[in-house]
């Protein structure tokens, strides 16, 4: 194989860089808007099943599913829990435009901790939901219902 060769096979599989769809994930509008486009003769899937993360049309909600589970999915979800690498934290780096390096930086860190807060919601509601299940199959006296 020539190197012409390897480049043809490197193009075909490329997809969308990792900012790009960080900046997608961020907007819950825009994902919205890529899980529900309008059919698309051109597209494999009628365009139907699309996967944000990974950038990629799928033919059939199955394969859709299965890719889900893959490791290559899973791969790619762990790469975009990390903030991008962008230009003005280069230019931060450099001592070029460090205010608004260190802006950008404070804002990160309060949308991580909106999100951490939000997990821990979620968990305290899965929990609760878990023990007022388990309550429910106990009467009284103390004794398990049959189910």
């Amino acid at each position: 194989m020539g190197k012409l060769t390897v480049m043809k096979y490197k193009t075909k599989r490329r997809t969308r860089d990792l900012d790009l769809i960080w900046e997608d994930l961020g907007n819950k509008e825009s994902v919205l808007h890529l899980k529900n486009q309008p059919i698309q003769e051109d597209k494999p899937g009628l365009g139907q099943h699309y996967c944000v993360e990974c950038s990629k049309y799928f033919e059939s909600g199955h394969a859709l599913v299965h890719h889900t589970k893959s490791k290559v999915h899973k791969r790619r979800l762990k790469q975009l829990k990390d903030i991008p690498y962008s230009q003005e934290e280069a230019n931060g780096a450099a001592g070029l435009d460090l205010v608004k390096y260190q802006k950008k930086v404070l804002k990160q860190n309060e949308r991580q901790e909106v999100q951490s807060l939000e997990k821990r919601d979620i968990d305290l509601l899965k929990t609760a939901k878990k023990n007022c299940f388990l309550n429910s199959l106990v009467d009284n006296e103390g004794e398990v219902l049959m189910v």
